[in-house]
């Protein structure tokens, strides 16, 4: 079962999840602020964190997007419960979060969510060296875990390069356009989206996967969340 950690400053609603989650037999702890929780995760880390946007001390989503940037922490799968509902907060809570859900909880349905977010967890935790994709230097070539291949144009190969090289750092747009060979200032960011979001579908066509290969990291960059490994 997962270690789940709730983050909620409505200490009514922190008391009722907790009752619940207890119920099915999952352990999880509760913290009020952004505070308490890093008390909760100097003790260990949990498996599952469920946020609320709005909290003392540091808001929500500011505490996922650190939580992404950091090696130890970034695979803590995440999972927004929170009173915002527009559909701006979900793009950018989603940014960060695994799941996205809105107050008032229906705890059917956040059962489901925790589940479904652990066995991907775990999953990826059980990944071998063998599954790891590789990128061929010399012949500019994507191969998946299961053998099949994509091969690349020199942007899409810097780029897995790149990103590859510097595992679980957050890579700029312009490191990136610049390791093309490209002048930052008189480059077409919108050219650079459009890229990564074929190189992101293509990635998925020769993969089993669901997930973005590649992560954008809200006005910090691009992280690689697939394990690759250059070859000559």
């Amino acid at each position: 079962m997962p270690l789940v950690y709730i983050v909620e400053d409505n200490l009514h609603l922190l008391e009722d999840t907790l009752l619940y989650l207890k119920s099915l037999g999952i352990s999880c702890s509760g913290a009020a602020s952004a505070n308490e929780l890093h008390t909760l995760m100097l003790e260990k880390l949990p498996d599952i964190l469920i946020l609320d946007w709005g909290l003392p001390n540091e808001d929500g989503l500011s505490i996922a997007q650190r939580l992404r940037t950091n090696e130890h922490t970034q695979n803590i799968g995440i999972i927004f419960l929170t009173a915002r509902s527009r559909l701006d907060d979900r793009i950018t809570g989603l940014e960060f979060a695994d799941s996205y859900h809105t107050k008032p909880i229906d705890y059917q349905e956040l059962k489901a969510v925790i589940n479904s977010l652990y066995r991907r967890i775990s999953n990826n935790i059980n990944t071998t060296i063998e599954s790891e994709w590789q990128l061929h230097r010399q012949k500019l070539e994507l191969h998946s875990p299961t053998g099949k291949i994509l091969t690349l144009s020199y942007r899409e190969f810097i780029t897995l390069q790149i990103l590859a090289q510097n595992k679980n750092t957050t890579i700029s747009a312009k490191k990136i356009i610049e390791a093309w060979g490209e002048d930052w200032f008189l480059f077409e960011r919108n050219r650079m989206e459009l890229l990564l979001s074929r190189l992101r579908s293509k990635i998925k066509t020769i993969g089993n996967i669901q997930s973005n290969p590649i992560r954008s990291v809200r006005n910090q960059g691009y992280q690689l969340s697939i394990p690759i490994k250059i070859l000559e």
